[in-house]
């Protein structure tokens, strides 16, 4: 018998994995644009959902961001640059720039159209 996605997904999940997320949005049209265009998120627009890689979530518009406060989520990117270049474009910020982590890592913490920090970690460029 072949399962749905989402009954897929939800028995693939192990214990501790973070598995759903709410991110607090003033505007969550506005917060689904900035997600889609930076990070290729797959958007619904009459609910106020998401879906990532390995996480599903929604926007919640009744909760402020923190940025001093709780959490930081981080997000691999494949390349820095162009990944803060589309920060700026659509909305967001970057609060830290690019600084290196080891030999093999860069690191990177944006505001996204919302305001939610969001730390950005990518492999170093080649020497």
């Amino acid at each position: 018998m072949t399962q749905d996605p989402e009954t897929a997904r939800t028995l693939g999940l192990v214990h501790g994995q973070v598995c759903y997320l709410q991110l607090p949005a003033a505007d969550r049209n506005r917060a689904a644009a900035f997600y889609r265009a930076v990070f290729g998120w797959q958007t619904e627009t009459h609910h106020p959902d998401f879906d990532s890689p390995g996480l599903i979530g929604q926007w919640v518009e009744d909760r402020r961001p923190a940025p001093g406060a709780g959490p930081v989520l981080w997000f691999a990117v494949a390349d820095m640059n162009e990944t803060l270049g589309q920060v700026t474009r659509h909305g967001g910020q970057v609060l830290e720039p690019p600084v290196p982590d080891g030999p093999t890592r860069i690191l990177a913490t944006i505001a996204d159209s919302e305001g939610n920090p969001i730390g950005l970690a990518g492999h170093a460029p080649p020497r």
